[in-house]
């Protein structure tokens, strides 16, 4: 099942077997345990923007984990900004990071997940 809103899911939805959503949480909390260690940060901002008007620019739930560093940006909530301009800027195929790119970072990430 591919949840397209964060909506749709609830207790019922889990009870009826798609438990995995659970899952999906805790992998991301473990996500994000290894990213701010991995970039040195020392808090997280996890964004999950649901629905088109929220800035959901993909047909399906997902979460961004956005490791953060004192000063990062001057102003706190600017993270927000970039990550709508950064959203806005991944609509052009040129701009996206290559497959190799993505699976030499992987390769490194991997090494704590064991």
């Amino acid at each position: 099942m591919q949840l397209q809103s964060l909506r749709n899911l609830n207790f019922s939805t889990l009870a009826q077997g798609y438990c995995d959503r659970f899952y999906d949480i805790q992998a991301t909390q473990r996500v994000g345990t290894v990213v701010e260690q991995y970039f040195q940060g020392t808090s997280l901002t996890f964004a999950i923007q649901d629905g088109p008007e929220a800035g959901q620019t993909v047909k399906h739930v997902h979460v961004h984990v956005l490791p953060r560093k004192a000063g990062d940006f001057s102003r706190n909530d600017s993270i927000y900004d970039e990550l709508q301009k950064h959203d806005k800027e991944e609509d052009s195929p040129a701009s996206w990071r290559s497959e190799e790119e993505m699976a030499a970072e992987a390769a490194v990430l991997r090494v704590y997940f064991p």
